[in-house]
């Protein structure tokens, strides 16, 4: 916004100039999702927040996280325009022999691609035990809730009027 005038406390006051722009869009806050499933056998949590820019998930069977892990997309730069993407994934803190941890960034970084996102994907996770049963069924049930998270807000600006 645009604002005419002394700045304020040095005699005078600003006032909002002419040319402020009528449609402004409020900045939208985090999205989340939250729920639990049983998997394998084990009750397991879910959060989902979409902060903009990356989707954080936090998959856990003991309330708690225990390795952080960060993956990304992008469109490979392929002359034949074959349009693959190429995945990222590194562990931020936790114990990176748990090779299974990165796989599951890695399937929930292509989830959020899959619905034409080029946001990044943080997962926090501590599972008790892993399976390849287990693995699609965390990912299955992600994959059934993300579509609210991830998708991209409506196109509608908000009009406000002038002042008098």
């Amino acid at each position: 916004q645009a604002c005419v005038g002394p700045p304020p406390g040095r005699g005078g006051r600003r006032v909002a100039s002419a040319a402020m722009p009528l449609h402004r869009r409020e900045p939208q806050g985090p999205q989340t999702i939250q729920f639990s499933l049983p998997v394998a056998g084990t009750p397991t949590d879910f959060v989902v927040t979409d902060f903009g820019s990356q989707v954080f998930f936090v998959i856990t069977q003991s309330a708690k996280i225990g390795s952080l892990v960060e993956a990304s997309s992008q469109e490979s730069a392929d002359p034949t325009g074959d349009g693959e993407r190429i995945y990222e994934v590194r562990v931020l803190f936790g114990d990176r022999k748990l090779q299974h941890y990165r796989a599951y960034a890695r399937a929930l970084a292509e989830v959020v691609a899959a619905t034409n996102s080029s946001k990044s994907v943080l997962l926090g996770i501590a599972l008790k035990e892993h399976s390849v049963e287990a693995f699609r069924e965390i990912i299955a049930a992600v994959k059934a809730r993300i579509g609210p998270v991830t998708a991209p807000p409506e196109e509608q600006p908000e009009i406000v009027p002038p002042r008098p």
